[in-house]
Order: C-alpha cells, then structure tokens, then sequence
C-alpha cells in the first residue's frame, strides 16, 4: 500500500487534464441533491414536510446513490485508463443504468445494516461498517457475479486492518475540506473527484493485496 501522499499525487496525475469533466460529474450528483433536499430546509408545515422528506430518501436510494456508486466507477476506470475516451459524465451515466438493478439492493441492504448497527452504538458501530463497506462500489464494477450478500461480505473482507488506513487517507484531505467550507461548498466540486480518484487508487491496490483472481 502507498502513503497518503503518493495516493494524492497518483489521484492529481489521474485528474490532470480531466478536471472539467469530472466537476461536471461532481454538480450533477450535489443538483440533485439540492433539487431533492432544498425543499425540507424551507418548509415548516408538518405534513408537506413528510412528503418531501419521504420523496428524498427515494431520490437517494433510487437516484442519487446509484449514480454515487456509478461515479466510483468512472474513476476507477480512469485509473485503469480505460474510459476509451468516453465523456466522464456520458460514462456515469451508462454504468447507472446498466447497474441500476443490482446497486438499488446492495444499496437498500448496506443501508438497513449499518442503521441497525449505528443505533445501538450511537453512530460509532454505524461509521467502523461504514468503513468497512468502502470497497462495495468498486467491487460491483469488477465482480458481476457476485450476489448483494456477497459484495457485502467482500468488502468487509478486502477492509479487514485496512479501515484506519482508508480513515487516515481522507483525514489527508482535511485541508482541502476547510478551503472549501470557505467557498461555500463550492470547492466540493473539485474535492470529491479527488478524494473518488484517491480511493480508486487505493483499491487497486488493495485488491491486489487481498484477492488472488483465479
């Protein structure tokens, strides 16, 4: 495994060149977010609060996450160098809809586990799993056949004495994320892609540590 700083550097030689396309990626999945989220900050009555509160979580669950999961992908296809010219946003868009049926379970299922676990330990539990589950999109590009239960299960495998040094990795960026709380959330647009390339590095080379393809 590499330092945090040669994953930084490995993800800027990936973006180099790339940074419109991939900010493009980054405002469409914070539009949708502020498109489906805008209206619970603004409403006060109780009930239209419900409704809107209820049309977010389908959003995210039916929209936003897959699409989420779908940039990952994109970036590890950078990595790899095999978009084949392929617009970033186009790419995004074409994983999303050949995966859709597959991400929304592993989605839903990730979701349920983690709440149960989060309640009981007060978030702690709800964040190591969190952790844990990292690799899940990655390893939905790179092993179709594997089941919901099982992507599950090789994730948490894969991150096994390897979620503090995912932690570590992001804490790195910390900086960047106080600029961009400086910029009103703008310099989010930039810091997710590279934050996304960082970690598609690191799990290249964390499946190779762990898995032995047959």
């Amino acid at each position: 495994m590499k330092t945090n700083r040669e994953y930084r550097a490995a993800a800027c030689e990936t973006l180099n060149g790339q940074w419109n396309e991939v900010v493009l990626m980054s405002a469409v999945i914070f539009a949708l977010i502020a498109l489906f989220g805008a209206p619970e900050a603004i409403i006060k009555n109780s009930s239209l609060l419900e409704f809107f509160s209820g049309t977010y979580l389908v959003a995210a669950m039916l929209l936003i996450a897959p699409l989420e999961y779908a940039m990952y992908c994109v970036f590890l296809l950078m990595v790899r160098h095999s978009l084949n010219e392929k617009p970033q946003v186009t790419a995004m868009w074409q994983l999303f809809k050949n995966d859709f049926a597959r991400s929304v379970p592993v989605i839903l299922l990730m979701t349920i586990v983690v709440t149960l676990i989060s309640i009981p330990t007060l978030l702690i539990g709800g964040i190591i799993l969190g952790y844990a589950y990292k690799m899940v999109p990655f390893l939905m590009h790179d092993y179709p056949e594997l089941s919901t239960r099982e992507v599950l299960r090789t994730s948490r495998e894969m991150m096994r004495g390897h979620k503090w040094d995912l932690f570590l990795l992001e804490l790195s960026f910390l900086g960047w994320g106080l600029l961009s709380i400086l910029t009103l959330g703008i310099g989010l647009l930039w810091l997710t892609p590279y934050i996304y390339a960082a970690e598609a590095h690191f799990y290249e080379d964390l499946k190779a540590e762990t898995i032995v393809e047959e």
